[in-house]
């Protein structure tokens, strides 16, 4: 009986195995699943997506302290030879009104009316200052020399001021101390910053207030 060498039947031979269809497609979705979760783990990275606030924590666009600005006043105040005044005496001193113009004069403001106060008040504090919606930066410098003034909004149209005289005013501000407070850097608060306390009875401010106080 003659045997047949060197074939071998079945899955034991030692021929090459066919691989199935499904096989091979399972293996190709896996590597396609690898790859994909690979390059979106590193585009998580680079975008820091693995840093996101948590609930309650600030935005990183939300700076940890607040931010001040710091001005200088008279950088935005006009010039006095750019301002009219009008200076009114609301007291019974005679001549005050007179002497309070030439001296701003000196100063080089333009002056126009000087009289007694047309609106006859009685102005108990060192003065009032009257101004209109254009004439908020002529009130705020005028403020400077007339330090403790009270500003008051009328509905002028034109951008002169009226310094109207009270019983405690004594004279204009001396040019040294002006140009001191004009020059002086104001902190301004910014966004989130805490509120400034209110300075304490009987202390004075540094420099007059830009907020008026409308009548």
């Amino acid at each position: 009986m003659s045997m047949l060498s060197g074939t071998v039947i079945g899955p034991s031979g030692g021929g090459p195995r066919r691989r199935r269809p499904w096989a091979t497609g399972l293996l190709v979705v896996l590597m396609m699943a690898v790859v994909f979760g690979g390059t979106y783990g590193a585009v998580v990275l680079l975008r820091g997506g693995g840093n996101e606030p948590g609930p309650g924590s600030s935005s990183s666009s939300t700076p940890d302290t607040c931010v001040t600005v710091t001005v200088t006043p008279g950088a935005a105040l006009p010039e006095p030879a750019t301002v009219t005044v009008n200076v009114y005496n609301a007291t019974d001193r005679s001549g005050l009104a007179r002497a309070t113009a030439d001296e701003l004069k000196a100063r080089e403001f333009g002056i126009g009316a000087v009289a007694n106060d047309p609106l006859g008040k009685t102005v108990a504090g060192v003065a009032e200052i009257r101004y209109g919606e254009s004439g908020l930066d002529n009130a705020k410098l005028l403020r400077f020399y007339a330090p403790k003034a009270k500003l008051v909004k009328d509905k002028r149209t034109d951008a002169t001021v009226d310094l109207v005289l009270g019983e405690k005013w004594k004279a204009v501000a001396p040019q040294k101390a002006v140009d001191a407070a004009l020059a002086k850097p104001v902190a301004s608060p910014g966004p989130g910053c805490p509120t400034p306390s209110k300075p304490a009875s009987g202390t004075a401010s540094a420099s007059p207030s830009a907020t008026p106080s409308a009548s």
